[in-house]
């Protein structure tokens, strides 16, 4: 085993020792909830910064880069079998604890996305955003129940995206770490939004289709949420493209080029 693998193993040995293995997962999720809640009443956006937003995207994008990390390079020491996905075509169960809790955590949070977006629509915008927390909330909750929750964990890597998103209007950032800010924005989100999660979405649906392990409902509702969802990152690249665009041709001030 590598180093890093045995050193991040050893984080989660710790969450385990506090029973993060046995946690019921509607207890997390209700409890996520809860958190990101009173953080959005307690500190709302100070600093130009949406924290619980901020604050969610770094637990569930560079725990899922975990996830994904041990997953390829500890997996076969752990279990015998090389993942990634082998949980899918061998029917294993999560290989560690941070896989199993990550994706209630994003249940909770959906709580938060949607009143967000209720909030948005009532200034008449932002309905691709209602529709992302409500599907969201709807996907994970049916993983969930199906006692399949680690399936999702590796695609809350389009997560990663959203820690750099959070910074673009931070009050204690220079003009010059915003733009640095605004470039990291687009270029994760291409990588991770375009590129990795449509890979581990084909990739999973075809070893679903073919398996066993899971109820036959669910490869059919990964199939219409992992269309939606990459739709979805499709549009939203698709405007954030045409922002940078105009940033660049100067019709719109440098720093609110990624406004979305």
């Amino acid at each position: 085993m590598d180093p890093l693998s045995y050193h991040l193993l050893n984080g989660i040995q710790w969450i385990d020792k506090l029973g993060a293995d046995e946690w019921k997962l509607h207890a997390v999720a209700t409890a996520s909830a809860v958190f990101f809640l009173g953080v959005r009443a307690a500190f709302g956006e100070k600093y130009g910064v949406k924290w619980d937003s901020f604050i969610h995207a770094s637990i569930t994008g560079i725990g899922s880069l975990v996830a994904i990390y041990l997953s390829v390079y500890a997996s076969s020491v752990l279990t015998g079998d090389e993942e990634p996905f082998a949980t899918l075509e061998y029917c294993q169960q999560p290989l560690t604890s941070l896989h199993r809790i990550l994706p209630a955590i994003l249940q909770g949070y959906a709580l938060c996305d949607i009143l967000e977006a209720l909030h948005l629509r009532s200034k008449g915008l932002g309905l691709e955003f209602l529709g992302h927390g409500i599907g969201t909330f709807l996907v994970t909750t049916t993983f969930i129940e199906a006692n399949a929750s680690h399936l999702l964990t590796f695609t809350l890597v389009m997560e990663i995206s959203t820690i750099a998103l959070g910074l673009l209007k931070a009050e204690f950032l220079s003009d010059a770490f915003k733009l640095v800010a605004m470039g990291m924005f687009v270029i994760l989100f291409f990588l991770t939004r375009i590129v990795v999660f449509p890979y581990i979405y084909f990739k999973s649906i075809v070893v679903m289709r073919h398996g066993y392990c899971f109820p036959s409902y669910l490869f059919y509702i990964s199939v219409f949420f992992g269309i939606f969802f990459n739709a979805l990152n499709a549009f939203w690249f698709y405007k954030i493209v045409r922002k940078v665009h105009r940033k660049l041709s100067g019709a719109e001030n440098a720093l609110h080029a990624c406004k979305e």
